[in-house]
């Protein structure tokens, strides 16, 4: 079990759920922090028993917000010094990969970022590789999802935008996973696409279809 891995969703969904215009967590750190500030007033008369336990709440949950925007909600470590397979092997026809994905997502001219969504790797005939993902309503404590981002969602890079490929595992949740990060050249920026795999086979499948195009 994950401990890391754990917070980290915990951040992820406080931080993507919302009630009204505030994320959960932004309201636990509004409502935490309002409570003490009240108390301090002289007319109000608010114990130590609900202002303590407000404010730690309230820093806790912000360091959680601030820690997991930092690192991108999950924490990935490389199982070595990356290399290229002496015989890598592309996926062929319709064959694709069902992962958990995280990164920058687009769709009709918009973007956002999702961490850890249902997903399918795929590569197409044209050598274009994507990752395509139904992002659904969901609930948390209060608070729910965007409808705006419910829908199909799809992040594509060419052979000729991979900067980097790494394997190892991901902690996003209870499990550390097998995983494959790719550092692509985006529009303005290198952006990184997380996979995480069910198995270690499919890791290395997807892996090898990855490095098929790279110069040995």
């Amino acid at each position: 079990m994950s401990m890391r891995g754990q917070l980290l969703r915990l951040s992820y969904r406080l931080d993507h759920h919302y009630g009204g215009a505030l994320s959960v967590g932004r309201w636990i750190v509004l409502i935490g922090a309002g409570t003490v500030l009240i108390g301090l007033l002289p007319r109000v008369r608010f114990g130590p028993a609900l202002m303590v336990p407000a404010g730690v709440i309230a820093l806790l949950t912000l360091a959680l917000l601030i820690w997991g925007r930092a690192s991108h909600y999950y924490h990935f470590v490389p199982s070595g010094p990356a290399s290229r397979p002496a015989e890598p092997t592309p996926l062929r026809g319709l064959d694709h990969i069902q992962v958990r994905a995280t990164g920058k997502f687009a769709v009709e001219g918009r973007e956002q970022f999702f961490a850890d969504v249902q997903a399918i790797y795929h590569t197409f005939e044209t050598r274009e590789h994507a990752v395509m993902a139904f992002v659904p309503i969901t609930r948390f404590l209060l608070g729910g999802s965007r409808t705006e981002h419910k829908g199909m969602w799809h992040i594509f890079w060419k052979p000729t935008q991979i900067l980097s490929i790494q394997t190892g595992v991901l902690e996003h949740g209870r499990q550390a996973r097998p995983a494959a990060c790719v550092v692509y050249r985006g529009e303005k920026k290198p952006e990184t696409a997380c996979l995480v795999f069910d198995t270690e086979q499919e890791m290395q499948k997807a892996a090898a279809d990855l490095w098929y195009d790279m110069e040995a």
